[in-house]
């Protein structure tokens, strides 16, 4: 049986969020009206709708919840950041960071709208919940820390690029997943 995940955002800004997904994904939407637009990933297998809502109020509307994707190799996640780096796509940087007993390489992208997205490579297994933290620290598992090393766009930003029918090739073919044995979830 074959499946992918729907996601079904709200966009304050539907030509800035296709914009935006256009470059992170590396594709044009499937599909794309006035007010929508969707894009039916084969990788990774997702299928993302954005609906346009322009009285929606940027932010993050579910606070310290967040998408992510789970690579399974290093060269994967360090393709996925340099494809970001060379076209303008702000991230956050985590290395080797204990959650949701796992240790990850990570990177975080923020949406136009503030919806936050983590893309990562478990590394290793971990006894702990979180790394070394304060109890306050503790909630901010899966979520970008306030020190991540952050890239920022250098070559204009998002905002101003036509993607057009230019965007490159989707991201190759990524590993298969780990045995149903090992844990997947957020780290």
């Amino acid at each position: 049986m074959q499946a992918r995940p729907h996601i079904s955002l709200e966009v304050s800004d539907l030509d800035a969020a296709v914009r935006f997904y256009s470059l992170v994904f590396r594709m044009v939407p499937t599909k794309q009206r006035d007010d929508y637009a969707n894009y039916r990933l084969d990788t990774p297998a997702m299928h993302l709708a954005l609906a346009h809502k322009p009285d929606r109020v940027s932010g993050n509307p579910f606070k310290d919840q967040h998408f992510g994707v789970e690579l399974f190799e290093q060269d994967d996640l360090l393709t996925w950041r340099n494809w970001l780096q060379a076209v303008g796509v702000p991230y956050r940087v985590e290395e080797q960071v204990t959650c949701c007993y796992a240790v990850a390489n990570k990177f975080w992208l923020t949406d136009p709208d503030g919806h936050e997205w983590e893309f990562w490579v478990r590394t290793d297994e971990a006894d702990s919940m979180h790394g070394e933290t304060t109890e306050t620290d503790a909630v901010e598992c899966c979520a970008p820390s306030s020190g991540t090393q952050s890239h920022l766009a250098t070559n204009g930003a998002t905002a101003g690029l036509d993607v057009g029918s230019n965007v490159p090739d989707p991201v190759p073919a990524l590993a298969t997943a780990p045995p149903a044995t090992q844990s997947t979830c957020c780290g």
